[in-house]
């Protein structure tokens, strides 16, 4: 004699139907190239994109940059950063510091990525990119290898499952730090950087 549980679960069972598949889906095309792309939707969201022959050239754009806004000639970069590498001395005058920054201090790092369709910064995780380096500085500056560039945040959690690894921590930034918290009205560096320049190299 079947129970009232097992009447149920028959019940179920019969008008159980099949589930259609699920069709492909293929994501549209971008309207612009990936890197008109990018840059577009990086300015829209109040970042500043400075475009550079090459990663050596680094250096003297952020002094010219920190000369121009009259900005104090210091710049934190972590201890094991391959940005150390970078030809500094092309910036005369210019301090490197391994400390954290603080509020008021500027800061730089390499984004992994680049999202064409929103304009947002990629970065993994490590020694040579701590997470809390992208919230502590009033001003971060970005390298951003031109090649480095993807159409869609899907393209980068593609490349990850092909390598088959995942950064302890991902971090994704779409231009500065912003809060409409206080009466609705827009305030820049509530949580993170005032600034966000993005130099693209390549």
């Amino acid at each position: 004699m079947s129970t009232a549980r097992d009447v149920i679960l028959q019940s179920l069972a019969r008008g159980r139907s099949a589930a259609d598949p699920v069709a492909d889906y293929a994501l549209p095309a971008l309207a612009a190239g990936t890197a008109e792309q990018f840059m577009a939707m990086a300015k829209a969201s109040v970042a500043k994109v400075h475009q550079i022959p090459s990663p050596e050239e680094l250096p003297a754009k952020i002094w010219s940059l920190l000369a121009e806004a009259k900005i104090p000639p210091r710049m934190h970069i972590p201890a094991v950063s391959p940005l150390n590498a970078l030809p500094w001395s092309r910036a005369p005058g210019l301090t490197i510091s391994a400390e954290p920054p603080s509020g008021t201090d500027s800061a730089l790092s390499a984004a992994d990525y680049g999202i064409a369709e929103t304009g947002t910064l990629v970065f993994f995780s490590g020694s040579h990119s701590p997470s809390s380096w992208h919230f502590r500085p009033e001003r971060e500056f970005v390298l951003l290898q031109l090649a480095r560039i993807l159409p869609r945040f899907e393209d980068v959690i593609a490349l990850l499952a092909a390598e088959r690894r995942m950064p302890a921590t991902l971090n994704l930034v779409t231009g500065p730090s912003r809060t409409a918290d206080i009466e609705q009205t827009i305030e820049l560096g509530a949580h993170g950087p005032r600034e966000v320049h993005i130099l693209i190299a390549g």
